[in-house]
C-alpha cells in the first residue's frame, strides 16, 4: 500500500519536474545569442554575424507567412473595413503586430535597425523573437 502512494506521487510529480526544467540551448542557439549580445558592443563589420542571418531569417519567414505580422504597403483602408466586415469584433486575445514596409526598404538595412534596438542580455530565444518584434514595431508603425 505504501509503495503503490509512493508510485502514484512519483508518477504525478515526475511529469511535472521534467517540463519545468530549463531547456538547454542548442550550440547553435548559444551562438546566435552571443552574437546578438555583442553586437551593440562592437563596431566591426556585421554582414558574417550569425545574429544578422539570424534576423534576417526571422525577417523572411515573419514577413512571408503573415502569421505574426500584418505588412501593409498602403494606407490600408479597404483591407481595415474588409477585416471588421468579416471577422467584427470576435477576434483572437493576441492580436497581430501591423507594419508597413516601404517597397523600397533595403533588407539589409532594416536589419542593423534591428539589432541597434536589442538590449542585452539575451538570455533566451524567446527573448530575441520578442526583441525582434518589438524592434519591428517601433522601425515599421503603420501611422
Amino acid at each position: 500500500m505504501k509503495s503503490s502512494q509512493i508510485l502514484l506521487v512519483l508518477t504525478l510529480v515526475l511529469p511535472f519536474s521534467l517540463l519545468a526544467a530549463p531547456t538547454d540551448l542548442t550550440n547553435e542557439e548559444r551562438v546566435v545569442l552571443e552574437s546578438c549580445t555583442s553586437l551593440n558592443n562592437t563596431t566591426k563589420e556585421l554582414t558574417a554575424a550569425p545574429c544578422v542571418y539570424y534576423v534576417r531569417g526571422f525577417l523572411a519567414g515573419s514577413l512571408s507567412t503573415k502569421s505574426t505580422f500584418i505588412v501593409r504597403e498602403t494606407s490600408g483602408e479597404f483591407l481595415d473595413r474588409a477585416y471588421r466586415t468579416r471577422v467584427g469584433k470576435q477576434t483572437s486575445e493576441e492580436q497581430p503586430i501591423q507594419l508597413c514596409l516601404p517597397k523600397d526598404k533595403n533588407i539589409e538595412q532594416l536589419t542593423q535597425r534591428l539589432i541597434e534596438h536589442f538590449s542585452p542580455p539575451i538570455e533566451s530565444m524567446e527573448a530575441l523573437h520578442t526583441q525582434i518584434s518589438d524592434a519591428l514595431g517601433v522601425e515599421l508603425p503603420c501611422s
